[in-house]
């Protein structure tokens, strides 16, 4: 594989599975959970930040959310980003993000515990992102009213699987990222369109207002940690032209998500980067979105 789109999460339900089947009779489930969790922000202080992320269970693992989880139910999720996008019935674009699930673990313990001391640092939740993907456009550097640093790009990813039928199937996620601080100016120094680049952050769901008045959302990874691929070591040198390679048949996880993932070999990504096809107004940045903001 030549891309890496893999999100963790660990949180509550904010109400209970919605459970249903598909015209084939496949299971499946929508879950939303809230992670609160603690973070430096650009000016070096902790800051609590609550987020609200859609996530999507197929099959055994939708029949176990229907028969064990309700509201404030605490769980471990690991899956990979997904953008969906459809017309509306007026015709205009809508994307929804949110995180296939392929593996879960249920947290709820069967003996009450007591609460943690005030002010533990072993509280909280995990809102994690990783993807390696090309990046889509330059980032844009701007800084907000109070002097902010902040830049914000696209990446995108592939992901391949094998359909029921057996036919090799590839799609592209595009990923909206923002960055501040010193990360914000370094990237805008020194990233541009078509570079292959590793993100770590936390997913972040965020609205607006369209001039017609009408609510739009969008989910971007805020990352901490931002690394430029195929850099040349100093110390080691350029790669050699001869490269040897392994070709023994790679060992494939079939991962529980719709369609079915199984590992492959996949060829050398194309040289031409595709454009986000997500329009994103300007950002406002808010520290904490409100749940009454939140399409659920």
């Amino acid at each position: 594989m030549y891309a890496l789109n893999r999100a963790q999460l660990i949180g509550h339900l904010t109400q209970a599975p919605e459970i249903r089947q598909t015209p084939n009779g496949q299971m499946v489930g929508d879950l939303n959970i809230v992670t609160k969790q603690t973070f430096i922000n650009a000016t070096g202080q902790p800051q609590t930040a609550i987020s609200y992320t859609n996530v999507v269970v197929w099959r055994g693992l939708a029949e176990i959310c229907d028969k064990y989880l309700k509201k404030g139910s605490q769980l471990f999720i690991s899956g990979r980003i997904q953008t969906d996008d459809w017309e509306d019935q007026e015709g205009q674009k809508r994307y929804k993000t949110r995180v296939v699930a392929d593996e879960m673990i249920l947290l709820d313990s069967r003996v009450p515990h007591p609460p943690l001391t005030e002010g533990s640092n072993i509280g909280g939740g995990l809102n994690q992102a990783e993807i390696i993907g090309n990046v889509t456009r330059d980032p844009e550097f701007r800084q907000t009213p109070n002097g902010e640093s902040v830049c914000s790009f696209g990446v995108a990813t592939n992901f391949s699987w094998k359909d029921r039928a057996g036919q090799n199937q590839e799609k592209t996620e595009f990923h909206n990222v923002v960055a501040w601080g010193n990360n914000a100016k370094s990237l805008s120094e020194n990233i541009k369109k078509g570079r292959k680049i590793y993100i770590s952050g936390r997913l972040q769901t965020r609205s607006w207002e369209t001039p017609d008045g009408k609510k739009r959302w969008t989910t971007e990874i805020i990352t901490d940690k931002a690394l430029a691929l195929g850099v040349v070591d100093s110390e080691i040198g350029a790669p050699s032209a001869t490269v040897a390679t392994n070709t023994s048949e790679p060992v494939s996880k079939v991962t529980i998500s719709e369609p079915i993932i199984k590992g492959q070999e996949t060829p050398a990504p194309a040289t031409v980067v595709p454009e986000n096809p997500t329009s994103v107004p300007e950002i406002k940045y808010e520290p904490e979105i409100k749940p009454e903001d939140l399409p659920f």
